[in-house]
């Protein structure tokens, strides 16, 4: 096994490792009866070779299933498995002529089953499945199951995205993930075959996002280029677009408006005593007129416990077609939790936010994940709505905001259509340089 596909195998493990990623998890099986499920044989058989197997079977699951894209003559091959993601490989296609860009397909069909289970029979594939076998049972111990899946992923992804890539040789593969098995898998298959990687951010890092090592990254602004240095050295170009979506002044009067309309943003993994705590001072303090609840569109619990606040009268949930900017639109002003994403581009609209402290079930220790409140872009987090002074709000905002968002956002009251010129130019500028030089066979 290669030192690419490690590295790759090392950024999965620490990703999944981190606190924040076992809370989701934890939530998770309360979701899914069969996650659960699965947990539980895991248990039994803790530390075995069943153990590593069932683990396992999460990467052999995803080798019958990956199949090449629809457009197999496509300039620029993708992966993006959350619905964050895939929106931002949406908007680098956006800007490229019509259909260059396309995703690699994971949908269960009878010849990609074939096929996967044709390599899988295949003799001159045992000698490398019983060694990614071995490095799936070493994470399993020292890990557990959660990281073991997640490893058998990326290596699944590899080992089926390489061949592809191979047989297809696109210009270029783009990603928008340093961290999820798919992405990471798909990137270092490209690195091992000397094909450019290109990484659009759709999120800020953390202070646990791994170092950025690809030919081109497309960050928001210069705060990003800033947080990934501290994570390591950058490797590759770097290219500032900004947060999706057009820009607006921010007026922070909204706040204040009579009978307000205001959106809940809710975390993957969320409070459901906050959530309702914030619903009651919306009609209590503030005498909302609608209260718009936008559900994570990766969440992992179910919205039907909403049945239980009693009380549903001008609670509205928007629909899972909707965008976040046409629900932000509607309202006067938005709640999010203090380690959330949607706080950049609600701003970015115009539209001012509130944090609130506990809305996502987040460790203690990850407070400010981000680092929005300490670099003043974001209000300071409250316990509760009530907390907010508007005098404080109004000045927070006034001193020098617009200035501390741009280093945020790099496009802010900037046109779209210039950011978009920009980022073809410098794909375009990418792909046609002589290739990458393989790293290994």
């Amino acid at each position: 096994m290669n030192h690419i596909l490690f590295r790759a195998i090392r950024i999965v493990v620490r990703a999944d490792s981190d606190p924040a990623r076992q809370v989701l998890f934890a939530n998770l099986m309360q979701a899914r009866l069969i996650v659960r499920l699965a947990y539980r044989m895991h248990g039994l058989a803790k530390g075995t070779w069943a153990s590593a197997l069932l683990s396992a079977s999460y990467g052999f699951a995803y080798v019958t299933r990956i199949a090449p894209p629809g457009n197999g003559s496509a300039l620029i091959l993708a992966a993006a498995k959350h619905v964050n993601a895939r929106r931002q490989i949406q908007r680098v296609a956006g800007w490229m002529e019509q259909d260059q860009v396309s995703c690699v397909r994971t949908k269960t069909r009878l010849r990609t089953v074939a096929v996967g289970v044709s390599d899988l029979a295949s003799p001159r594939s045992w000698h490398g499945y019983l060694r990614a076998l071995d490095v799936v049972r070493t994470v399993d111990r020292r890990h557990g199951f959660l990281v073991a899946c997640r490893v058998a992923a990326a290596i699944a992804w590899y080992a089926r995205t390489k061949g592809m890539l191979i047989s297809s040789r696109p210009g270029a593969v783009l990603v928008s993930s340093d961290s999820n098995p798919e992405e990471v898998g798909l990137a270092a298959a490209a690195q091992a075959v000397g094909i450019p990687r290109v990484f659009v951010s759709h999120a800020y890092p953390t202070p646990f996002s791994p170092a950025l090592d690809f030919s081109l990254s497309i960050l928001e602004g210069a705060a990003a280029v800033q947080a990934r240095r501290r994570t390591g050295p950058i490797k590759g170009d770097v290219m500032l677009a900004g947060i999706e979506g057009e820009s607006a002044p921010l007026d922070p009067g909204r706040f204040e408006r009579p009978n307000p309309v205001i959106g809940i943003f809710t975390p993957k993994a969320l409070s459901w005593t906050t959530l309702a705590a914030i619903v009651a001072d919306c009609r209590e303090r503030f005498c909302a007129a609608r209260i718009v609840i936008r559900w994570h569109p990766s969440r992992l619990d179910t919205a039907r416990r909403l049945q239980s606040f009693g009380d549903l009268s001008a609670l509205e949930e928007s629909p899972v077609t909707a965008t976040l900017s046409d629900v932000a639109r509607q309202c006067d002003w938005v709640i999010a939790d203090e380690n959330s994403n949607v706080h950049l581009p609600v701003l970015k609209l115009g539209i001012p936010t509130v944090a609130v402290r506990r809305l996502g079930l987040y460790p203690d220790s990850h407070s400010d994940m981000y680092g929005f409140v300490a670099a003043r872009i974001v209000f300071p987090s409250v316990q509760s709505v009530r907390d907010v002074s508007p005098e404080a709000f109004k000045a927070f905002f006034a001193d020098g905001w617009v200035d501390r968002f741009r280093r945020y956002d790099a496009a802010y009251l900037r046109p779209q259509v210039e950011v978009g010129a920009e980022v073809r130019l410098a794909l375009e500028r990418l792909i046609s340089e002589p290739p990458e030089k393989a790293r290994c066979a």
